[in-house]
């Protein structure tokens, strides 16, 4: 049994600032590419052993592919976004995106626009972050794979959970009239989440 290091109290609190800072910039950002109104459902913020990823993959997804969009970040802050949705919904973002006929296949162009997509709401997120704390981060390429839900979690909680226990944020962003639904993850190790309500 892990020890937690955040309170109920400290996880209510990062929830707050976490949700504040992704309707501040992200939903903004993915409303301006996507000429689309995005409503951003409220977080869920849980500090997990390495045991239970199983706590925060939806059963439905269990073997059923998602597109996955991953970027990092470092400096005085070290973080990790994941972005993902089904398949189906991904190619109809990339053919928004594109202002495109969705294809049966996910194209090279419509895997880019995804990924540069993912990037640009990652950098909004980190920039709301600045903004508030005056953080120095510097965000990775982003990463984008097609996989399980399953698969696409476990990567970045093995790299951020440094110690027995790692936070994990999860909110939904809503595209009101595509009807596209984002999923999205943050990974933080404790020591990193403490960072944001000290």
């Amino acid at each position: 049994m892990q020890t937690c290091q955040l309170s109920k109290n400290d996880l209510q609190k990062l929830d707050e600032v976490i949700s504040t800072f992704i309707n501040q910039k992200m939903v903004l950002s993915l409303s301006t590419l996507t000429n689309d109104e995005v409503i951003f459902s409220s977080t869920k913020t849980s500090e997990l052993g390495l045991d239970e990823i199983f706590k925060i993959v939806p059963q439905t997804e269990f073997n059923e592919n998602d597109v996955g969009v991953y970027i990092t970040c470092e400096g005085d802050l070290k973080l990790g976004i994941l972005f993902h949705l089904p398949l189906a919904q991904a190619k109809k973002l990339a053919s928004v995106l594109l202002g495109s006929e969705i294809n049966n296949d996910l194209s090279l162009e419509g895997k880019s626009s995804l990924a540069e997509i993912g990037n640009i709401m990652a950098a909004s997120f980190f920039n709301a972050i600045n903004e508030v704390n005056g953080c120095k981060m510097k965000s990775s390429v982003p990463g984008l794979a097609i996989d399980t839900a399953e698969a696409l979690l476990e990567s970045p909680i093995i790299e951020f959970a440094v110690s027995d226990t790692f936070i994990h944020t999860v909110g939904e962003l809503h595209c009101v009239n595509s009807k596209i639904i984002i999923s999205t993850s943050i990974f933080l190790d404790p020591s990193e989440a403490k960072k944001f309500i000290s």
